[in-house]
C-alpha cells in the first residue's frame, strides 16, 4: 500500500469518525424511522396481552432535532380506521396510553418524555395507512386522514387547481401533526391584495371545516368516532389540541391555486432591513407591503440576511426560473463537507470560537447556491440533462415555492414565539428583537461564549380569524398561538421569531431563557407574545419546557388576556377532559399544561 493510498484511507476514516460523532450529537443524520422489531420476536410474557390483530412492533422514537430519543417504544400500524378504534379501545381496557404518531417533526415533548416511564405507551403509526385524500366535486372541501403528508396533500390539490396561501416549509409533516400545533407558513395580504373565498392568512388550523375525532362515549363505555363541525362549541378545543385529542380525519376549505414568484435577496444590510423606521429604505415592512409573503433568515455574525419574497404572479417573469417540483434549495438540503467539518469542531471538539466562521460560511454557501455558482459555470448535470442551478428567482405553482425543507436539511433546535401586533407596528417589533439579539450575542462573545450558531428566522402571518371560514358562525381555535384578541381589533397579524442552534451547544439554554424573559417583558401594551407550541419555550438556565412559572402562570395568562372565557386554556382543558376523561391521549408535558 503506497503513501497516497494510506493518506486517502486516513482521510476517509477521519471523515467517518466525524460523521459518527455528528450523528450522535443529532445534527446531520438522515431523519427516517429506525428498525422495527416485530412483536412476534418477543416472548409472550413481554408482549401486550390480548392485543388486536394489528401489526405491532417496537421501534426507537426520535424527534426532529435528535434531542428526544426513547428506545423500544411499542408501536402499531393499523391499516384502517376500524383497526385504529380497536387499538384505542384495547388501550383503554388495558391501562395503556395512546399517542398518534406522524413524522415526529417536532421539538417539544408533547408526545413522549424520555425521562418518564414509557413502558405502557402505545404509538399509533398514522402515516403508513391512514392517509387517504378526497376532494369534493366542487373543489371547495378537501378531506384528509390524519396521516396524510403535506406534500401529498398539496400535490393532490394542485392537480385539481387548488392551493393554500401559505404552509409550513417541510413537506414531510402529517396534516394531523400540523393541525395539532397550529402549523403555519408566512404571509399577509400585500397592500393591493384581496383575500379569496376559502383562503386564510392564519395557520392551517383555520382552514378546518370539520374534524372527526375519537371521543369517549359514556353510554357504551367505549371510544368512538365523532364529527365536529366548525360551528360546534367543542371544536374550539380541537382545532389546535397539542396531542390531547386523537384525530382521524379533517375537512379543509381550499381556494384556487396561485402561482408565486420567489425572489431571494442577500444584498440588504440587516440595519436597513430591520431598521426602526418602516419607511427607511428597503425595510422588512416595505417587502410586506409589496408582496405580503416574506421570510428573513439571518445567519449569526453576518450583515446580509437571506430574504425570501414571494409574490402572487400568474405569469412567469422573463428573469425567473420555472420550477415544477418543491425543495429547490439544494445547497441547504444537502450539507456540504465544509459545514460538517465546522460543526464537528464547534460541537464535538468544543471550539465555540469558530462560530462566527460557521455563520459566515452558511451565508456564503447560501449566496453562492442562489447564484448557481457553486459548480463550474451556472449549471449542474442532473439525470434530466443540463439545467441551471440558479435559485434566486423562481416561479411556479404555490406548492413548489412554499415547500423547501427536506429531511436531509441540517437538524437544529429552535425556540419559537408569535408576537401579535398591528401591521403598522411590525417593523418596530422586528427592530427591537434584532437589537436585543445582537446586543446579547455581543455580550456573550466578550465572554468567549457562542450559544447561537444557527440563524434567526422571522416570518409574518395573519391571525386565525374565524370569519375567514366558509362555515357560518365558525368557532375560534382556543389554543392557537395566533387567535385574535377581540379587545384589540387593530392587532391583525403576528410576527414569528425563531432562533436556531445546534443541539448540545454550550450556554444555549441560558441564552434562550434570557431572550424569552426579555420578550415577555418587552412585548406588552402594543403587542402580545405567545409561545409556538412545536418549538422551545419555558426555559430554565438548563433546558426548555421546565420553567414552572412559565407553564403554570405565563402561558395561561397570555392565552386568557383579552379573551372571552370560552377561549381560555382552562375552558379548553375542560372540553378535552370531557372528550377523553381517562386522559388516554395525554402526556407528561400536556398534563402540566392542561
Amino acid at each position: 500500500m503506497n503513501e497516497q493510498t494510506t493518506n486517502i484511507d486516513e482521510s476517509k476514516r477521519d471523515f467517518l469518525k466525524k460523521m459518527l460523532g455528528l450523528a450522535s450529537a443529532g445534527v446531520v443524520a438522515s431523519w427516517f424511522p429506525t428498525t422495527k422489531v416485530n412483536a412476534a420476536f418477543f416472548q409472550p410474557s413481554e408482549r401486550p396481552a390480548n392485543f388486536p390483530n394489528v401489526e405491532l412492533y417496537k421501534q426507537r422514537y426520535e424527534n426532529w432535532s435528535g434531542e428526544l430519543i426513547v428506545e423500544k417504544v411499542w408501536t402499531c400500524s393499523p391499516k384502517t380506521v376500524v383497526e385504529v378504534l380497536l387499538v384505542i379501545n384495547w388501550a383503554y381496557n388495558n391501562n395503556y396510553k395512546i399517542r398518534a404518531k406522524g413524522m415526529s417533526h417536532n421539538w417539544s415533548p408533547i408526545m413522549l418524555d424520555q425521562a418518564a416511564d414509557n413502558t405502557r405507551i402505545l404509538l399509533v403509526d398514522m402515516v403508513s395507512h391512514i392517509n387517504r385524500i378526497q376532494i369534493s366535486s366542487s373543489g371547495r372541501i378537501v378531506t384528509a386522514e390524519a396521516g396524510v403528508l403535506m406534500q401529498d396533500l398539496l400535490q393532490a390539490m394542485e392537480d385539481r387547481g387548488l392551493g393554500f396561501v401559505a404552509t409550513p416549509a417541510p413537506g414531510d409533516l402529517t396534516i394531523g401533526g400540523v393541525l395539532a400545533i397550529d402549523g403555519h407558513g408566512t404571509g399577509i395580504p400585500a397592500l393591493n391584495e384581496q383575500r379569496q373565498l376559502g383562503q386564510t392568512y392564519g395557520s392551517i388550523s383555520n382552514l378546518i371545516t370539520s374534524i372527526t375525532a375519537v371521543v369517549f362515549d359514556p353510554q357504551t363505555k367505549t371510544y368512538i368516532p365523532q364529527v365536529f363541525f366548525r360551528d360546534h362549541d367543542d371544536i374550539s378545543a380541537l382545532l389546535v389540541h397539542l396531542g390531547r385529542a386523537f384525530i382521524l380525519s379533517v375537512q379543509l376549505q381550499s381556494a384556487k391555486n396561485q402561482y408565486l414568484r420567489c425572489e431571494s435577496l442577500m444584498n440588504v444590510h440587516y440595519k436597513e432591513l430591520f431598521a426602526s423606521n418602516p419607511k427607511a429604505g428597503r425595510t422588512f415592512t416595505s417587502y410586506l407591503d409589496k408582496a405580503g409573503r416574506v421570510e428573513a433568515i439571518w445567519f449569526p455574525f453576518t450583515d446580509y440576511p437571506w430574504l425570501k419574497v414571494w409574490s402572487v404572479t400568474e405569469t412567469k417573469p422573463l428573469s425567473a426560473k420555472i420550477v415544477r417540483h418543491p425543495f429547490n434549495y439544494w445547497f441547504s438540503d444537502n450539507i456540504p463537507k465544509p459545514i460538517t467539518d465546522l460543526i464537528h469542531d464547534i460541537i464535538i471538539a468544543g471550539q465555540g470560537y469558530l462560530t462566527p466562521s460557521f455563520g459566515q460560511l452558511q451565508a456564503k454557501i447560501s449566496y453562492l447556491g442562489l447564484q448557481g455558482s457553486m459548480f463550474s459555470g451556472t449549471s449542474k448535470v442532473l439525470s434530466g440533462g443540463l439545467v441551471s442551478t440558479q435559485t434566486k428567482d423562481l416561479w411556479g405553482a404555490s406548492k413548489n415555492l412554499l415547500l423547501y425543507v427536506k429531511p436531509t436539511t441540517l437538524r437544529v433546535t429552535a425556540n419559537g414565539y408569535a408576537v401579535l401586533t398591528s401591521r403598522q407596528n411590525v417593523q418596530k417589533i422586528i427592530h427591537d428583537f434584532c437589537e436585543n439579539y445582537q446586543q446579547r450575542v455581543n455580550a456573550y462573545r466578550t465572554l468567549n461564549r457562542y450559544p447561537m450558531n444557527g440563524p434567526v428566522e422571522i416570518r409574518v402571518t395573519g391571525l386565525d380569524q374565524a370569519s375567514d371560514s366558509i362555515v357560518p358562525n365558525a368557532k375560534t381555535a382556543a389554543l392557537s398561538a395566533i387567535k385574535p384578541c377581540p379587545n384589540h381589533p387593530e392587532w391583525d397579524c403576528a410576527v414569528w421569531f425563531d432562533i436556531l442552534t445546534l443541539p448540545n451547544t454550550p450556554y444555549a439554554a441560558e441564552f434562550y431563557a434570557e431572550t424569552e424573559l426579555w420578550m415577555h417583558q418587552h412585548y406588552r401594551g402594543d403587542s402580545l407574545i405567545r409561545p409556538e407550541w412545536s418549538k422551545g419555550w419555558g426555559y430554565t438556565q438548563e433546558k426548555a419546557w421546565a420553567n414552572d412559572w412559565y407553564l403554570n402562570q405565563e402561558i395561561p395568562y397570555v392565552h386568557a388576556l383579552h379573551q372571552p372565557l370560552s377561549l381560555t386554556i382552562a375552558e379548553a382543558k375542560k372540553v378535552l377532559h370531557r372528550l377523553d376523561p381517562s386522559r388516554l391521549f395525554s402526556s407528561p408535558l400536556i398534563d402540566r399544561l392542561l
